[in-house]
């Protein structure tokens, strides 16, 4: 999963339009009856941009209202125009905004000339009144150490009902209705402000639960789905934090062959595995620092999630160099003074408050804890840490916010058949969800597999292009398992 801050490329957007443009064309109507009016992004002219109002509460209609950033490009050749194609790149906390304000660099030129593609960020992020925190006035420390015993369960669930409140006092209400299941009812509102009886539907990562959850309750207004990477809705937090360990050590494991069999690899020949375990320890011990800062000490988690992070491209030749890199140190080189927990505040993202709401199953005990920490070392006996979902894990402990979409298998009934993909070597979204996912659909689903590694599959390969552009313009379904080759 991917996750970004609010840009200034948004901000500046919703601040123009707040402002008065007059260059609007002709309004639409919002599912709540304000206009929606488009007039030309400030600093992306090519691309179209307005704001749309819709209830922080949904089972409320007439109480408060959030206003969502809304962008869109449109379809470059207007007579052969198919419809909209509504987009998401994941996050949780990616800008729906600049997904849509960059598509040239990741749709083909056909597709850009049928769709108008259209984006928004979702409430809480980037634009649609972000969840703001001010780390700073917390007022209770972040503890260290994992929270596996009571007492440091006890202090980072003190913590998080802190920040909690600090972030819920500077967001306003919102902060508690950034659920997927309030994103997929805002999703249909844009939907009838655009006039469109059906919409298409491309979503990447955790876009990909936006996604699957859009296509159960409102799969007659779709026209194509395309979920690329999967988040498997069907499992809460303690099932996907083991998966998410079954893929770490699955990439590293790709890495390992990737490196025997490539000699311009830095560790070409070596014991990359017996390397890694010897530098897990060493970094467990306080022995290593970042590379070039030597006053900020590499924990064993913060190894984890570097290993395991550069499976995203991947770029298994910059892992090897950092590798070596950190074999090189020695213990004097690492400093001993600590620069903070090993989950330092900087670290807390906003999404957060998404990933506790969205994802029930939150460890209720030290030792919970400890029983999913064993799961994961057993799931991950090389990397022993599940890097990607360990965030929502250690954010989720003390929640006392709603839970707003409990996990269970999506059933698209009323949906058209829905394109997904997924790497088979994926570090973030692991080849077992998609699989699962698919499953879930019993039918309404194919899945196409990527054979080689990464996060995100569409513009990897003209076999990826070609398979999803077939189905987003003419509505070809590939055949069931089918399979496009790694890069070369």
């Amino acid at each position: 999963m991917t996750t970004t801050s609010t840009s200034r490329r948004a901000l500046a957007a919703v601040a123009a339009l707040t402002a008065g443009l007059l260059t609007a064309t002709a309004p639409t109507a919002s599912a709540t009856g304000h206009p929606l009016q488009w007039a030309a992004c400030p600093d992306v002219p090519e691309a179209d941009c307005a704001t749309l109002t819709v209830p922080v509460d949904w089972s409320d209609p007439h109480g408060p209202t959030v206003d969502l950033a809304v962008a869109r490009r449109a379809a470059t050749d207007p007579a052969r125009r198919i419809g909209v194609v509504v987009v998401n790149p994941g996050g949780p906390g990616g800008s729906g905004v600049e997904f849509a304000q960059d598509a040239p660099s990741t749709f083909s030129p056909e597709v850009l000339a049928r769709f108008d593609v259209v984006g928004f960020d979702p409430r809480g992020v980037g634009a649609s009144s972000p969840i703001l925190c001010d780390l700073g006035a917390v007022g209770v420390a972040y503890p260290d150490g994992r929270p596996d015993t009571p007492e440091r369960f006890d202090q980072l669930a003190a913590y998080n009902r802190a920040l909690a409140a600090e972030c819920r006092t500077h967001t306003g209400p919102v902060f508690d209705r950034v659920d997927a299941q309030s994103a997929v009812r805002d999703m249909d509102a844009l939907r009838a402000a655009l006039g469109e009886r059906k919409i298409s539907y491309f979503g990447q990562s955790y876009g990909t639960l936006y996604g699957q959850e859009y296509a159960e309750r409102y799969g007659d207004r779709l026209r194509a789905m395309v979920v690329d990477s999967v988040v498997d809705a069907g499992s809460g937090q303690p099932g996907l934090l083991v998966a998410s360990a079954r893929a770490a050590e699955d990439v590293f494991a790709t890495f390992t062959r990737w490196c025997d069999a490539t000699p311009s690899c830095a560790l070409h020949g070596r014991d990359v595995p017996a390397l890694y375990t010897d530098l897990r320890g060493r970094a467990g011990r306080g022995e290593l620092h970042e590379p070039g800062r030597p006053d900020y000490p590499l924990t064993a988690a913060k190894l984890a999630d570097r290993t395991v992070r550069a499976g995203y491209g991947p770029d298994w030749a910059r892992l090897a160099d950092f590798l070596v890199e950190l074999e090189t140190q020695t213990p004097e080189t690492a400093s001993v003074e600590s620069s903070g927990p090993d989950e330092p505040q900087l670290s807390r993202k906003p999404g957060f408050a998404v990933l506790c709401q969205d994802f029930g199953g939150h460890a209720g005990s030290a030792a919970d804890v400890a029983r999913l920490d064993a799961e994961v070392r057993a799931a991950a006996p090389t990397i022993q840490a599940a890097p990607i979902w360990d965030l929502a894990l250690l954010s989720c402990v003390g929640w006392q916010g709603p839970e707003l979409n409990p996990a269970a298998p999506w059933t698209p009934r009323r949906a058209p058949e829905v394109l997904m993909l997924n790497s088979l070597h994926d570090p973030a979204t692991g080849y077992e969800g998609a699989v699962e996912a698919a499953r879930q659909a019993r039918g309404k689903a194919t899945l196409v597999t990527y054979e080689g590694s990464g996060h995100g599959v569409y513009t990897r390969t003209d076999c990826t292009r070609a398979t999803v552009d077939a189905y987003l313009l003419d509505l070809t379904v590939p055949a069931a398992g089918t399979r496009c080759p790694a890069a070369g």
